[in-house]
């Protein structure tokens, strides 16, 4: 057996047809339309435990970056696979290595290959410098001079000190060839003697990169994964909090014309009671008088819809941005890579959008609306007089309730502004703002609708520039570092909003440790010396030998 098992594309020796094969010698296959060649094959990560020698290594084996699914260079499930990386790193306390794959051909800096370190990067505190290495694929030490100067390249213009060669052993490479040669042994596919050869060579230099590695990565201090784990913390935080916040704002955007609204009716009831005290209707000030507060709230579905939240599928009703679009209800595949409503091309059949425009969703957005007046107010209308006093005092809340929800929008801003401050003091690359970004795509959702949203246009603009100002200003304030935890409580004790946003994280928080405890049953325990002692016994055409 294989440890981790793999799949190749190749031609065909005889029919000259692409082929697909697997390490678990499943036979020859043709190249489906479910595995086009190129494909990401990794999509959520793994662990596997290799007992090498005297030395237990867990391994975490990641989806790598630059999906193949991703279109139009949205990099949806890019963002999917690093959040579920550092999901399952948070379940660690310290780690000795954090291994960057790199193909060994790459001879320049291309946007892609930039892209790949950035997004690494940006999710590693500046400490872990020193426990990075670099990994390069389907090459060999003596072809590996080009990428090692795009990587001193990449250093130099990010201002990283993540050490290469000569100053430390950080470059690695390894000639993938010699395990295709062995699927294709395990599929019967005869090879020529010249595969042999190159074969047996690649894998002793192969042997003898993994020895090296090992004992440089033993030699290291092993990397405290805590501000790592801030890190993500925070990002988390801003990530799944971004669209509540929004929905939230845009509840406060509404409450606030409402107000106003009913602060003008009130004074033009006022008016009217004071010249004709004798002709009022108690019952006629009801909608005066009562006061109205909009909320969001998760409601719990008990099942779990695929929802697409793609730019097609989202619409203004009643001047909202919603999604109402439910691909697949009630779905019961474990994985959204598994729907049945999801083709081959990644696309789904029900509204046509792609694959990473959808999202697994076991609760609903609602805006409800609470009243926030008590109904005995009427009660104690029994004359003119009394009718003017809660006139007065309805005008009074009014004024009051619209000073709180812009304290506390504020607030909200002032701490998102402090949150994505410690991310860019602390991660090795500065991250993107995805609030900032959350709030331009909003703000172009509204500008597409066009009629009857120059309102809320306006209230987002605003919003930004508060924000972008309040992130200006924290950018500059470096007398202490910010805990990120004390910010999120911060976030929670928001007294009109912050409970919203409590529950909102605890259902994620709920679907994390799910998914954690999903890893750790499919963990994989294996003798990396017992697999190549099998080999060495069973292959017997093959024969290969370890360099230690």
């Amino acid at each position: 057996m294989f440890p981790v098992q793999c799949d190749f594309q190749l031609r065909d020796p005889k029919t000259k047809q692409m082929i697909s094969i697997s390490s678990e010698g499943n036979g020859v296959r043709a190249v489906s339309q479910a595995a086009q060649i190129g494909d990401s094959v990794t999509v959520i990560p793994n662990e596997y435990v290799f007992q090498y020698r005297n030395t237990q290594i867990n391994l975490i084996d990641t989806p790598g970056l630059m999906d193949t699914k991703d279109e139009h260079g949205s990099h949806d499930t890019d963002k999917k696979h690093v959040n579920n990386i550092l999901r399952l790193l948070s379940t660690y306390d310290e780690i000795h290595a954090i291994c960057i794959l790199l193909k060994g051909s790459v001879n320049r800096l291309s946007n892609t290959v930039k892209y790949t370190l950035n997004e690494i990067m940006t999710h590693l505190d500046k400490g872990a410098s020193n426990n990075v290495i670099f990994i390069l694929t389907h090459t060999t030490n003596a072809k590996s001079e080009e990428t090692q100067s795009l990587l001193q390249r990449f250093m130099k213009e990010n201002n990283l000190l993540i050490p290469l060669p000569p100053t430390k052993e950080t470059i690695y490479c390894f000639d993938n060839d010699s395990v295709r040669y062995l699927a294709k042994c395990k599929n019967k596919i005869p090879p020529t003697e010249d595969d042999k050869e190159d074969a047996e060579k690649n894998w002793k230099r192969s042997a003898r990169s993994t020895t090296v590695m090992f004992r440089y990565v033993c030699s290291l201090q092993p990397h405290s994964l805590a501000r790592i784990k801030d890190i993500h913390n925070a990002e988390h935080t801003i990530g799944i909090l971004s669209k509540l916040v929004l929905e939230t704002l845009m509840c406060i955007c509404k409450d606030e014309d409402d107000l106003q609204v009913k602060t003008k009716e009130a004074q033009a009831f006022r008016s009217q009671i004071t010249m004709m005290p004798a002709e009022f209707a108690r019952e006629s000030l009801r909608d005066v008088l009562f006061i109205k507060e909009s909320k969001v709230r998760r409601i719990p579905l008990g099942h779990t819809n695929i929802v697409c939240e793609g730019p097609i599928c989202a619409r203004i009703v009643n001047g909202e941005r919603v999604y109402p679009q439910i691909c697949c209800n009630k779905c019961k595949s474990k994985m959204l890579y598994w729907c049945s409503r999801i083709d081959w091309k990644s696309q789904c059949k029900v509204c046509g959008c792609g694959k990473d425009m959808h999202q697994w969703r076991n609760t609903e957005t609602k805006i409800v609306t609470e009243m926030v007046t008590d109904e005995s107010v009427i009660e104690k209308i029994v004359d003119s007089d009394s009718a003017l006093r809660e006139i007065n005092k309805t005008i009074s809340e009014c004024e009051d309730r619209v000073k709180r929800y812009h304290n506390e929008t504020e607030q909200m801003l002032r701490t998102y502004a402090k949150l994505n401050t410690f991310l860019h003091q602390n991660a090795l690359l500065t991250p993107k703002d995805k609030l900032s970004d959350s709030l331009q795509n909003e703000i172009q959702a509204y500008e597409s609708a066009g009629a009857n949203s120059e309102t809320k246009i306006k209230y987002l603009k605003q919003i930004q520039g508060q924000y972008n100002q309040f992130f200006a200003t924290e950018a500059h304030n470096r007398e202490r570092p910010h805990d990120v935890n004390k910010l999120i409580q911060e976030l929670y004790s928001l007294p009109m909003k912050g409970n919203d946003l409590k529950k909102a994280m605890e259902e994620e928080e709920k679907a994390r440790l799910k998914i954690v405890e999903d890893w750790r049953k499919s963990n994989t325990v294996i003798s990396l010396v017992r697999f190549f002692e099998q080999y060495k016994s069973k292959a017997s055409s093959v024969k290969f030998t370890q360099s230690h």
